[in-house]
């Protein structure tokens, strides 16, 4: 719990990424009627039936981290990418954070309570955003089926993913950088209690030096998914990945997929 606590302060000591590229707005409402503040990004190569992809952004952040080239996530370079290899991009705020800030139940209040032994509105803040992003997909998906779709997370995003994919089989791959270890008390909302249902293409990028997700529940993590397709791939650094993470995702997202999974030392 005192990883949990860290991670929300160290995130928001980084200064809030500026959007660059708004898109425009969807309409989405969540299982319990809630407005699910979205934007949409046309790929620059139009296409009838395009892949998507939906990005997820980490505690305290904001769906805008995915349009600016800032750290720790240096988002704006990886929707670039998907535009430009032909994706449709969907960034959405979790529960609490950006357009739905709440003064009153800030993340970091949440994370503190949690710390302190009382976790029930960190898990229904984690588990209502995963119930979005499931809510999202569901209208995209009305409309049509896509040739692929691709989740991607960082830190807390990544948890969501997890849990997204471990629901959602229509969830065709998955990126996650850095999902921080939850405590397996709080069952609902941690991975580790979800990964026998990840069958998704995966790509697993993780830290050597990340108090908030230690070497051995990374491993342990890969491991658990039965997904035949997977990589793994660990960094030398902390929670706050090198900007180099985006040519393993950019690696990885144009690689034949075809063969086995592996470990990338």
């Amino acid at each position: 719990m005192t990883r949990l606590l860290s991670l929300c302060l160290l995130l928001l000591s980084v200064s809030v990424a500026r959007a660059a590229d708004p898109g425009t707005s969807l309409d989405v409402r969540g299982a319990d009627g809630e407005r699910i503040p979205t934007r949409v990004l046309e790929p620059e190569k139009g296409t009838a039936n395009p892949p998507i992809a939906v990005l997820l952004h980490g505690l305290t952040r904001r769906k805008e981290d995915w349009l600016s080239d800032e750290g720790p996530t240096h988002g704006g370079v990886l929707k670039d990418e998907l535009l430009r290899a032909g994706y449709r991009v969907y960034l959405l705020d979790a529960r609490r954070h950006g357009e739905r800030a709440t003064p009153e139940a800030r993340p970091g209040a949440l994370a503190r309570l949690a710390h302190q032994g009382e976790p029930s509105r960190y898990v229904a803040m984690i588990a209502d955003t995963v119930r979005d992003a499931q809510a999202l997909l569901a209208a995209v998906l009305a409309k049509g089926k896509p040739p692929r779709v691709l989740v991607v997370g960082y830190s807390m995003g990544a948890q969501v993913g997890l849990l997204l994919a471990a629901r959602e089989p229509r969830v065709t791959h998955l990126v996650t950088m850095v999902p921080p270890h939850i405590e397996t008390s709080m069952e609902e909302i941690a991975p580790s209690r979800h990964m026998a249902r990840i069958h998704q293409d995966w790509l697993l990028l993780t830290a050597d030096k990340d108090d908030f997700a230690p070497v051995v529940d990374s491993r342990a993590l890969f491991d658990a998914a039965p997904s035949r397709r997977k990589t793994h791939k660990t960094f030398d650094s902390g929670h706050a990945l090198p900007r180099e993470y985006l040519d393993e995702v950019r690696r990885w997202l144009h690689a034949d997929h075809r063969g086995p999974g592996r470990k990338v030392p």
